[in-house]
């Protein structure tokens, strides 16, 4: 029997046009149902939304994909924050403050959502039931991080692998371990700088932590040696050891994992024998992902990639 084949594809961030640019690179074309493939599905990995023009319209494309049975989809961050922003605990207050912070985090999505409520209330239900990480038979796909035991607490406690409102309550709420797991999952692991240290990004905002890499031990690295995806420079000498921590490492000989979330660039596509990031950093002049996957190794021969599509250019 022909093993399934798919195709993982990156962040999209509101790119509809690009999306559909690359989804008919891949082979995929539209019908009733919206895109489809004779002979593979797509799998997506988060981060539908923000940033980018058109929210609406990649929901679309997405849920129609997804709900024909021609992709799997997981959240990213950008749909917690979007799902959490919308949603009420019983006493009819919102999970993430109303504020002006809050919403210039979601500005492309929340502009666009007060368009059409009613379509807003649709597309938040259906992301409600997308699932946090999938385990497929020869790969598994997160947005940020795959670490056992945050997805061991997450079956444990929300077998569903759904963002139900009541589980949304209950972790924002108690802002726990599990809160955390979540969080890691969608955000990734992140170090957290001493407090005597400034680090301030292009744009000159101070942080006091940064992605990091999520399978490597932090003993014996620099700052900017454990590093992923950040956009500002880190001081290139050996972390001290009072600041190192344990790290549980992802055994080379684990299933693939795909994910996005780091906005790579150049350096997206195979970063290690069993791990992918699919995500080219579309949002920020970047190009859009997919890695074909077949079985086997994985293989950098295997990335697919398109520009950001031009309205004037795109022919379906």
């Amino acid at each position: 029997m022909k093993n399934k084949v798919y195709d993982i594809i990156g962040d999209i961030h509101g790119e509809a046009e690009t999306l559909r640019k690359l989804l008919v690179s891949l082979g995929y074309t539209k019908k009733g149902e919206g895109y489809s493939h004779s002979e593979r599905k797509a799998v997506f990995v988060g981060d539908f939304l923000d940033r980018g023009p058109d929210n609406f319209a990649t929901l679309e494309i997405v849920e129609r994909m997804v709900n024909a049975g021609n992709a799997y989809a997981v959240l990213g961050n950008h749909e917690l924050n979007v799902i959490s922003y919308y949603t009420k605990y019983e006493n009819g207050e919102y999970l993430r403050e109303h504020n002006a912070k809050n919403r210039a985090g979601i500005k492309s999505s929340y502009e666009e959502f007060k368009t059409d409520k009613a379509k807003r209330k649709y597309y938040l239900k259906w992301l409600r039931t997308l699932p946090l990480f999938l385990e497929l038979d020869e790969f598994r796909v997160v947005h940020a991080a795959w670490d056992d035991k945050a997805v061991a607490l997450l079956k444990k406690e929300n077998p569903e692998n759904r963002l139900s409102k009541k589980f949304l309550r209950r972790v924002f709420s108690e802002r726990g371990e599990l809160f955390k797991a979540m969080l890691l999952i969608l955000k990734g692991r992140e170090f957290k700088m001493p407090e005597d240290m400034i680090l301030k990004d292009g744009h000159g905002f101070k942080r006091m932590a940064y992605r990091i890499k999520w399978w490597e031990p932090i003993n014996g690295q620099t700052f900017e040696e454990i590093s992923l995806g950040n956009k500002f420079s880190l001081p290139n000498y050996t972390i001290p050891q009072e600041l190192c921590f344990d790290i549980p490492l992802y055994p080379f000989n684990e299933k693939p994992v795909f994910f996005g979330h780091y906005c790579l660039n150049d350096k997206a596509g195979v970063i290690r024998e069993n791990l992918c990031c699919v995500d080219g950093c579309i949002a920020d002049g970047g190009v859009m992902l997919a890695y074909r996957w077949e079985s086997g190794k994985l293989d950098q021969n295997n990335i697919v990639q398109v520009e950001k599509a031009r309205l004037e250019t795109m022919v379906e």
